[in-house]
């Protein structure tokens, strides 16, 4: 039995105002929030009450890949935008600023290497990486000449996908891009 009169005014008691309690704690955790964004890079633009999150352009044409990368990289905290096609895709890199492309092997109107270069031309130093079904050598080469950081094979485990974007980016914010 819970002595309620001596019970502490901080205490997560629950069992006479859950709403209350839960409020509480909801305030202390938004204040620990606030303290912890202080020390974040670039926290503060924008709206106060988000932490950033970096943007990856993903170009792909198959909707179930780009529904299972967004479901994904938006549980790991990434800004996912799709693009189906490759005009549309450049059309998305001259107007919004994005920390990594993820260049899938499904562009319906062109080809995700000449796709990469024309990327370069716009923007020489934010991340890309390949992901496609076909990784033989000579895609790989191709791809990597292109311009592009990484190169994926299809399937690919999800959890390297998430280390290699992180590698990418972090690189980029250390040399200054996307800073």
């Amino acid at each position: 039995v819970v002595n309620y009169a001596r019970t502490p005014v901080r205490s997560y008691v629950i069992s006479l105002n859950p709403v209350a309690t839960l409020l509480i704690m909801w305030r202390r955790i938004q204040k620990a929030t606030n303290r912890l964004r202080e020390h974040l890079p670039g926290a503060g633009q924008g709206n106060p009450m988000k932490i950033p999150r970096k943007h990856i352009l993903v170009v792909e044409s198959e909707v179930k890949s780009v529904v299972m990368l967004q479901l994904y990289l938006g549980h790991v905290r990434y800004r996912v935008t799709a693009a189906n096609t490759c005009g549309e895709c450049l059309q998305l890199a001259r107007i919004k600023r994005v920390d990594l492309y993820l260049l899938g092997d499904g562009c319906e109107d062109g080809d995700a290497f000449e796709l990469c270069r024309k990327i370069r031309a716009l923007d020489s130093n934010t991340p890309i990486i390949f992901s496609s079904a076909d990784a033989s050598r000579a895609d790989r080469r191709q791809g990597m000449s292109a311009g592009a950081q990484a190169y994926i094979a299809k399937p690919c485990e999800l959890e390297e996908l998430r280390r290699t974007i992180r590698r990418l980016i972090a690189g980029a914010l250390a040399s200054g891009v996307g800073a």
